[in-house]
């Protein structure tokens, strides 16, 4: 009888090792694939942050070249307006003055649209980069939320089956 409640316990040992090896290999694999999951969305958040620098950078070099386009266009209208204006000014100084008034109306209200334009555009450009910001930690939370369901599940599979493993150890051995 000794001799049998020696060899259960054996038994018991090695299953208890196995077990434990299992869970050992088992929590190992699963760390490192939340490791290699957790590395492949740092470089996906790093990869989007790039893109969205880069996105920003041309963005703003192109609103700048066609700020110099329309500013060089400008210049030359108001130079080609001086031009005519000039000449006109020779045959009558009150239709000089009524042009003057207009070509002085027309800047202003270019230069407010532009700055309008301007604050528009730099409105949408700031609220894309929040919206994106905000679409980044949202995918985010909700990854992380998922790992942690997971991890949560299996270590709940994994108590049952040790309950279940004892219990069929400690059913087997009471009858």
């Amino acid at each position: 009888m000794s001799a049998l409640m020696e060899k259960i316990r054996e038994e018991n040992r090695s299953i208890f090792e196995n077990v434990n090896k299992f869970i050992d290999c088992t929590k190992s694999a699963r760390l490192a694939q939340g490791k290699a999951q957790a590395a492949e969305l740092h470089q996906f958040q790093q990869k989007l942050q790039q893109e969205t620098e880069q996105f920003l950078a041309t963005t703003a070099k192109e609103r700048i070249a066609q700020g110099k386009a329309q500013a060089a266009e400008l210049h030359q209208f108001q130079q080609n307006l001086q031009q005519e204006t000039e000449q006109f000014l020779a045959t009558t100084a009150k239709e000089r003055i009524a042009l003057q008034q207009e070509t002085e109306q027309f800047l202003a209200t270019t230069a407010k649209e532009r700055i309008a334009q301007g604050k528009a555009q730099a409105a949408e450009l700031h609220q894309f980069q929040q919206n994106l910001q905000q679409e980044t930690e949202q995918f985010l939370a909700t990854t992380a939320q998922e790992r942690i369901a997971k991890a949560k599940a299996q270590a709940a599979e994994l108590r049952q089956f040790r309950q279940d493993l004892f219990m069929s150890v400690i059913g087997g051995s009471g009858l």
